[in-house]
């Protein structure tokens, strides 16, 4: 019997089909403060998201202000328009201990709270389209933190992205941090949760949110197999005929 050796890549493809992205990725930092950004997306509520970071008790750990941005150059940014390959600058700016007025349909918080040690800000939801590009404002983090940039670390998951800060850097209630992630997704509207966090506290607040892209179903196992044996039947086939 002869053996059936299937080519390389189809091999290849079929093991990357089945594997998933269960794992953190460590993201080095970008500095937004270097950005060069163009018109910013005007949404359902405005150019920016006005929103409270709130806690389940509905007590408000700060303020989360939220927008869209199209690279350098876009004099107006209009997701329908735009070439495509576009990439999206999500922008959040966090200010714990402090809230400004929301932008409806999102209600002030009855108790604004004094959060101190804040250790996390992240999104609470899947990152689609994301390049694999996010960082904060290091002029602010050297501000606030007493590591400065060095002292926030960045993993990004099927799930989120994440931006850690040590419990010993202090960041606390007044201190702005901004920061950004970018994606290939426009917004779908202000419907994203992000999160800010400390040992004690964790706060909920809304923001643009990328539209989910059109998924093509991945081949089952079973699918593989099947594919495999046609590759091994179209083989024989071929021999017998020489």
């Amino acid at each position: 019997m002869r053996r059936i050796i299937l080519p390389r890549a189809f091999l290849a493809a079929s093991i990357s089909l089945c594997t998933t992205m269960s794992s953190a990725v460590v993201i080095t930092p970008t500095d937004f403060d270097t950005l060069a950004l163009g018109a910013a997306i005007t949404g359902p509520v405005g150019p920016e998201v006005e929103a409270s970071l709130v806690t389940a008790a509905d007590e408000s750990l700060g303020d989360i202000s939220s927008r869209v941005q199209c690279p350098s150059g876009f004099g107006v940014c209009a997701p329908p328009t735009n070439p495509a390959g576009t990439t999206y600058t999500y922008i959040h700016e966090i200010i714990p201990g402090v809230d400004l007025t929301n932008d409806a349909p999102f209600a002030m918080p009855g108790t604004l709270l004094s959060p101190s040690g804040l250790t996390q800000f992240s999104l609470a939801f899947p990152p689609s389209g994301f390049n694999g590009v996010a960082g904060f404002s290091f002029g602010q983090a050297n501000t606030a933190l007493a590591g400065g940039a060095s002292a926030i670390t960045i993993n990004a998951m099927a799930d989120g992205i994440i931006w850690d800060l040590d419990a010993t850097e202090g960041w606390d209630t007044g201190e702005n941090l901004t920061f950004f992630w970018q994606t290939l997704q426009s917004p779908s509207g202000p419907g994203g949760q992000y999160q800010l966090a400390n040992a004690a506290l964790s706060g909920i607040g809304a923001g643009p949110v990328p539209t989910t892209p059109v998924q093509v179903p991945e081949p089952t196992t079973g699918a593989l197999l099947i594919g495999a044996l046609l590759v091994m039947t179209a083989s024989r086939r071929s021999r017998r005929r020489r």
